[in-house]
């Protein structure tokens, strides 16, 4: 009896009630890397593979360059993302960005921070994507500023916030094909305070990247503003990006 005992009671210290896996909600180690299990962690789509030098995207090609990326120009000076927006990937995003499972954000800013150092970023200050306030105000959160959140803390990076502002409630990106976003984003952002980014190098935190756009014209917006360069540090990115035309994500 004491035995049995002793055994559920170092059971819970090693795998506590409340600390399970992400995926599969399995039991796991307190310290699990992502709070994800060993099986989970393998098969989870993470970004590791050959992707475009430019927006950072998954490609299938021997090419350095997506065919979104060959075709237009883009104002950022590169983007990188974690994970592959696909399967799990893409269901637990789902499930943070628009149902309010707003704790992950502790999860893929763990990623980020990896994806960040291990592509030598050398940036001054963090902006994350802003949304607007009626959209902002009916979520409860802005899931880039959590996210931007995270990569402060662990990076010693400050927010600046006050910069870039949503001044057009335009279209969900997600509803619409590859050029009609491109057209989306045109009119939607406007700077002020532009001393908290001349002269720096900044990184512009979102969630996901489909054709670039989003993260495009912000960049153009901040290098108006005088930033010096511009990085992109998003959650996902989907593979083949011109298949969306049609069929957007």
């Amino acid at each position: 009896m004491l035995y049995d005992r002793i055994k559920i009671i170092l059971a819970g210290a090693v795998f506590p009630d409340d600390c399970r896996c992400i995926v599969c909600d399995k039991e796991i180690p307190k310290d699990s890397k992502y709070c994800m299990c060993e099986d989970c962690t393998r098969d989870f789509p993470f970004n590791n593979g050959r992707i475009c030098v430019s927006c950072g995207a998954p490609i299938g090609t021997e090419s350095c360059y997506c065919l979104e990326c060959q075709n237009h120009n883009k104002d950022f000076d590169f983007v990188r993302s974690s994970l592959k927006y696909e399967g799990v990937a893409k269901r637990l995003l789902i499930q943070f960005k628009f149902y309010g499972k707003r704790w992950l954000a502790n999860y893929f800013g763990e990623m980020l921070t990896e994806t960040y150092l291990q592509n030598v970023i050398d940036a001054q200050v963090i902006v994350p994507v802003p949304i607007s306030y009626e959209r902002e105000k009916s979520r409860g959160y802005n899931q880039s500023m959590l996210l931007a959140k995270v990569l402060s803390r662990k990076l010693g990076l400050p927010i600046v916030s006050d910069v870039l502002i949503k001044i057009k409630d335009n279209r969900q990106q997600s509803a619409l094909s590859v050029s009609e976003r491109r057209e989306n984003v045109v009119g939607t952002y406007g700077i002020f305070n532009r001393d908290r980014v001349k002269g720096k190098k900044v990184l512009v935190v979102d969630d996901i990247l489909t054709t670039g756009s989003t993260i495009s014209e912000v960049a153009r917006q901040l290098k108006i503003a005088g930033a010096t360069n511009v990085y992109g540090l998003v959650v996902a990115s989907p593979k083949y990006i011109l298949q969306m035309e049609n069929n957007a994500i």
